[in-house]
C-alpha cells in the first residue's frame, strides 16, 4: 500500500521539478516564433513556482477578436519584438529570464484570481531562490497607460529588470530597398519625358520670383512663431466674442498671421505692379491709370497695416488714412 502511494506521488513530484526547471521553459520558448512561452492557467502557476531561480515577464492579454481589445492587438507585436531580442542572447543568459504570454481565453481563472479588469497587463516576477534572489520580492507592473504601446519604452523598462541588458532588435524591412529605387527610376523617367515643359519652368524668373515672395511672406508673417509656440487659430475675448488678433507685440494668433501675410502680399504685389507691369504698358493713358490704381492700393493697404499695429498696441503713434 505504501509502495502504491509512492508510485502515485511520482508524477506530482516530476511536475514540481519541471515547474522550476529553466531548461523546460527554455525548450518551450525555443519552439515559439518570438521566444515567448505560451501559458494557460496551470502553466502560469508552474512557471511562477516558489523555488524558481529565474525571473519572468508575463503579458496578460486578450488577443482574439471577440474580446475587442485593440490595445492588446497593438501591444502584442511590441512584446514579441522585445522577447525576440532577448531570445537572441546566449543560452546561459536567456535561461535566467523568460517572457511569457497568457491570453484571457486560456487563463480566465488567473484573470479572476488577480482581479484584472483591463488588458494588456505586464508583470515582472523576480527570482525567489538562488543567487539572483533579491530582498525586493514584489511584482513590478509595467505602466502601459503612461509609457504607451510601442516597443522602445517597453524595451527600456524590461532591459532594466532582466539579468543582462540587451539591445532591441528591429527586423529588416525589405520594402524600402525595393520601393525607393523604383521611385527614383519613376521620377527620373517622368522628368525626362516632361523635360520640354519643366526646363522652361525651372529657368523662368517669374516662377522663382513668385516662390521667393511666397517664402518671404510665410516667414515674415509669423508662421514660424505659430509653429514653435503652438498658438491657437483664434481666441475667446472677455465679452465671449471670437478674438482674431492678440494684444501686445509678444502675442499672436493663427488668423492674425494669415491677415498680416495677405497685407504683406498686397503690398509686395503693388510694388511689383508699379515697377514691372505699369512700365510694360505701351499706352500712356494705361500707364497713368496703372500708376493711380496701384499707388492708391499701396497707400490703402499700408494704412490698414498701420491700423493693425494700433489694434495690437494702443500706444502705436502712427497712422495714414485710418
Amino acid at each position: 500500500m505504501r509502495f502504491t502511494s509512492l508510485l502515485a506521488a511520482v508524477p506530482f513530484l516530476s511536475s514540481l521539478t519541471l515547474a522550476a526547471d529553466p531548461a523546460h521553459w527554455s525548450k518551450l520558448a525555443a519552439k515559439s516564433r518570438d521566444g515567448v512561452v505560451k501559458l494557460d492557467s496551470k502553466t502560469y502557476e508552474d512557471i511562477l513556482a516558489l523555488d524558481r531561480e529565474y525571473s519572468v515577464t508575463v503579458l496578460l492579454t486578450a488577443i482574439p477578436a471577440q474580446y475587442k481589445c485593440q490595445p492588446c492587438q497593438v501591444f502584442d507585436p511590441s512584446f514579441s519584438q522585445v522577447a525576440d531580442s532577448w531570445a537572441r542572447l546566449p543560452k546561459s543568459q536567456r535561461d535566467q529570464h523568460f517572457f511569457a504570454r497568457l491570453d484571457f481565453a486560456d487563463g480566465q481563472a488567473i484573470f479572476n484570481q488577480l482581479g484584472l479588469t483591463s488588458a494588456p497587463t505586464v508583470m515582472y516576477h523576480p527570482p525567489l531562490a538562488g543567487p539572483r534572489r533579491s530582498n525586493k520580492l514584489s511584482v513590478i507592473n509595467y505602466d502601459v497607460n503612461r509609457n504607451g504601446l510601442s516597443a522602445p519604452p517597453f524595451h527600456s523598462w524590461a532591459s532594466g529588470l532582466t539579468p543582462s541588458p540587451f539591445e532591441l532588435h528591429t527586423p529588416l524591412n525589405p520594402w524600402p530597398f525595393i520601393f525607393v529605387p523604383l521611385s527614383f527610376i519613376a521620377i527620373a523617367v517622368s522628368v525626362y519625358s516632361l523635360r520640354s515643359i519643366l526646363v522652361p519652368l525651372i529657368q523662368s524668373r517669374v516662377v522663382w520670383g513668385t516662390a521667393s515672395i511666397i517664402l518671404i511672406l510665410t516667414f515674415t508673417s509669423g508662421y514660424m512663431w505659430n509653429k514653435i509656440k503652438g498658438t491657437p487659430y483664434v481666441a475667446a475675448g472677455r465679452d465671449g466674442k471670437v478674438q482674431w488678433i492678440a494684444a501686445g507685440y509678444q502675442n499672436q494668433l493663427g488668423l492674425e498671421s494669415q491677415v498680416v501675410s495677405a497685407i504683406y502680399g498686397l503690398l509686395a504685389f503693388s510694388i511689383v505692379a508699379l515697377s514691372v507691369l505699369v512700365p510694360a504698358q505701351t499706352s500712356a493713358v494705361k500707364q497713368r491709370i496703372g500708376v493711380y490704381l496701384w499707388l492708391g492700393m499701396l497707400v490703402v493697404v499700408f494704412s490698414l497695416l498701420m491700423k493693425l499695429f494700433r489694434m495690437k498696441n494702443g500706444g502705436y503713434p502712427f497712422s495714414l488714412l485710418f
